[in-house]
């Protein structure tokens, strides 16, 4: 009797121990499966996260963040940038536009792009502002900008202004709606040697020196990129943004200032600001 109980009870032992053994094995395979799973998800969610961007474009970019220009060296790119007010563009370390956004949280960027291939960038930080030089990319937050190169048309059409000066003469802009009225002079247009302190793409820099003139009853903002300067193929050259200004002009309210271009190419050169024109005389008479 004794020994059907220790037979018994020793099989009961055995059951018990293998049962115990399934348990612990099923329980460790769910267990690693939990942790695969959990690795997988934070691996996933990291990834997106580094996709992630507070800029993504609607139309005019492709998949590789290059726009090309059309026929007449215009870009033009619509994008979202949900949750925030604005987006400024930025090239070479200088805030050279903003676009607000609408009430989707949409922009859209018109640019008269130059001859040269030019990486411009979109950011929605806030600190970043209008006018303001040596931005560091690298200290801003990188989902917070996108970096699009765009691309010109080799061989652009080039509409022609509609009233030419020489340097030295004024045009005169009228808003008469806005009640703004401009006169502006280009009193000099000159190559110079390139100063290494504004990082040149070679060795020579056109520069441009201007007088603007408030005579409306509205207040007026002025920068360098309002301005053209092309050559003798009506290429746009490309504006040396490392010596970039802002002003606001009050009525009655002047100023005189200098912009730079880039010169891979020959003159005579021409500067534009909207439908007016003045052309570079001693170039012109050099040929």
């Amino acid at each position: 009797m004794k020994k059907k109980i220790l037979l018994l009870l020793g099989i009961s032992m055995m059951v018990l121990v293998a049962c115990t053994n399934g348990e612990s094995t099923e329980s460790k395979e769910s267990s690693t499966s939990i942790t695969s799973t959990d690795s997988l998800s934070e691996t996933v969610k990291s990834t997106k996260n580094m996709e992630e961007r507070t800029i993504t474009f609607l139309s005019g970019v492709d998949d590789k963040n290059q726009i090309k220009g059309d026929k007449n060296n215009f870009y033009a790119l619509k994008g979202v940038a949900e949750g925030f007010d604005k987006v400024t563009a930025i090239i070479e370390g200088t805030a050279i536009d903003f676009r607000n956004t609408d009430q989707l949280w949409q922009f859209d960027f018109p640019y008269r792009g130059p001859s040269v291939e030019t990486k411009v960038t979109f950011t929605t930080d806030s600190t970043v502002k209008y006018g303001q030089t040596g931005i560091d990319l690298d200290s801003l937050n990188p989902k917070s900008y996108v970096t699009v190169t765009f691309i010109p048309n080799k061989n652009p059409e080039v509409e022609e202004p509609s009233a030419i000066v020489n340097e030295g003469e004024k045009h005169t802009f009228r808003n008469e709606e806005n009640e703004i009225v401009e006169v502006i002079t280009i009193t000099n247009i000159e190559v110079v040697d390139a100063d290494p302190e504004l990082n040149p793409l070679g060795e020579k820099l056109l520069k441009v020196e201007l007088f603007y003139a408030n005579e409306g009853t509205k207040g007026t903002y002025m920068a360098p990129n309002y301005y053209s300067a092309l050559d003798s193929q009506k290429c746009h050259l490309p504006l040396r943004y490392s010596y970039f200004w802002l002003k606001e002009i009050l009525p009655g309210e002047s100023f005189t200032d200098i912009i730079y271009y880039d010169v891979p190419s020959e003159g005579p050169y021409t500067i534009q600001f909207f439908d007016g024109a003045w052309l570079d005389l001693e170039e012109e008479n050099d040929l």
